[in-house]
């Protein structure tokens, strides 16, 4: 733990130590001036056995052939997103996935509000998440990814299942994370630390009942605070350090005078940060809910959570899925079919090139946007038997939208009208830079940290 601490502050190289960064400026130098998706993949499919020669000095063959399908294709995704493909040979670095389609509360904005459900609004049809299907999303799409997000409309703790779902995605050596508010009261706290989960989200928007269901509503403040207390004992007596443990504070006209003393409370229940957010404005769905002006933070409540994923980048090492991992290494990306076309600048939406989202019942959203009765915002269906869905029609005819390759019509793909942010993507730059770190700090030093994350 100290030397992960050591090695997130100061960089290898000023004390002479090997880092990734020569082996990776190579791969980058050969890049630079590539155009064609087939040229880029022959260069990465050259580089591959150099890159796991040196990875293999540090760690074990599957997890270093991993590393290798990992970088490699968070390069292969770089190329497609700066040149704007159509059809890509990367698969997603980042899977958001929703283990329930279900929720026990009713927070204004999202698709469970009381408005929301009664008028219909949204086309969101209750389920959960099988591991069977979880699984074969895996098989595809696991040795390539660098994290899993574990929520997105849904409340994942209803599905008693997904402390098995975390556990799956680690045998691919993805660092897991998951949402929640926590209000649940079937909550097996010692099954969550157990299962590999690298940071909880515990959205808390008040430090006293009025307060805090005044947007949480049908929220219940006490049994959050139980079940905190459950976590931070399960972590105690397993004596693990992870999750760690994030309490997020939608900032809100009506809870703004809360912030301080919901700090307070959340350093005396043990929780690892404090952390102020700027929420998306839901005054459509209810006018009296408003954001307040007040500048999003994160307050550090324990500074050894820095080293707590390095812990537990690879907890389950005897249960990693090697034969996936070496079936994904020994694919010849350069001969793969590829529907090259002739590089495109301008805006584009990151989600389409960098995270694919799943819902409970396998339908597949190119973003965390929540599909609505006139929308298209469904590009694919995922079931056992499913190919890649990353390149379905509806996901070509978006980045040729976006690409400036497709007319605009009346049956654009709905995601081309959106106005929310594109480029910040669920498991994105800051992800892709906690996770080497996590891997070996001093091997990925800040150098290799910019060049894999940076694009």
């Amino acid at each position: 733990m100290l030397s992960a601490l050591f090695h997130h502050f100061i960089p290898a190289s000023l004390y002479g130590g090997q880092t990734a960064f020569p082996t990776l400026a190579g791969i980058d130098r050969e890049l630079e001036h590539c155009q064609s998706a087939d040229s880029t993949a022959s260069i990465l499919e050259r580089s591959k056995a150099d890159l796991y020669a040196r990875l293999r000095e540090r760690f074990t063959p599957p997890v270093a052939q991993a590393l290798t399908v990992k970088i490699l294709n968070l390069f292969l995704a770089r190329h497609h997103l700066h040149t704007r493909s159509v059809s890509v040979l990367s698969r997603p670095f980042g899977l958001v996935i929703d283990p329930s389609n279900m929720c026990q509360l009713a927070c204004p904005g999202c698709v469970h509000s009381t408005r929301n459900e009664a008028l219909k609004v949204f086309d969101w049809p209750k389920g959960t998440l099988s591991e069977a299907r979880l699984s074969a999303l895996l098989k595809l799409y696991g040795p390539y990814a660098i994290g899993a997000y574990f929520c997105d409309y849904g409340e994942p703790l209803l599905n008693l299942q997904t402390p098995k779902l975390i556990r799956l995605a680690k045998t691919y050596l993805m660092g897991t994370a998951l949402s929640t508010s926590l209000s649940v009261r079937r909550f097996d706290a010692d099954a969550y630390v157990e299962s590999g989960l690298d940071f909880m989200v515990i959205s808390i928007d008040g430090a006293t009942q009025p307060v805090y269901e005044r947007f949480r509503r049908k929220g219940d403040l006490e049994l959050v605070f139980s079940n905190i207390r459950e976590l931070v004992d399960a972590k105690r007596r397993l004596r693990k350090r992870t999750p760690v443990l994030s309490w997020n504070f939608l900032a809100f006209e009506h809870n703004a005078h809360e912030i301080s003393l919901a700090a307070r409370m959340a350093r005396k229940l043990g929780v690892n940060q404090f952390r102020i957010v700027n929420p998306f404005d839901v005054r459509w769905d209810d006018p009296e809910i408003r954001p307040a002006p007040v500048e999003g933070a994160v307050r550090r409540l324990d500074s050894l959570s820095i080293a707590s994923e390095a812990d537990n980048w690879n907890p389950f090492p005897e249960s990693v899925d090697g034969g996936a991992i070496t079936r994904a290494f020994e694919d010849l990306w350069n001969e793969q079919a590829a529907s090259d076309s002739p590089p495109s600048f301008g805006h584009t939406c990151h989600w389409l090139y960098k995270n694919i989202v799943m819902d409970a019942t396998g339908r597949i959203l190119p973003c965390c946007g929540g599909p609505r009765p006139d929308t298209n915002l469904v590009f694919a269906r995922f079931d056992d038997n499913a190919s890649d869905v990353f390149n379905s029609e509806r996901y070509r005819r978006a980045r040729a939208w976006f690409s400036g390759r497709a007319a605009a019509s009346d049956d654009a793909p709905y995601c081309t009208q959106c106005e929310w942010d594109q480029t910040t993507v669920n498991v994105g730059s800051q992800e892709i830079r906690r996770y080497f770190r996590a891997a070996d700090a001093a091997f990925f030093d800040r150098q290799s940290l910019r060049l894999l994350s940076d694009w």
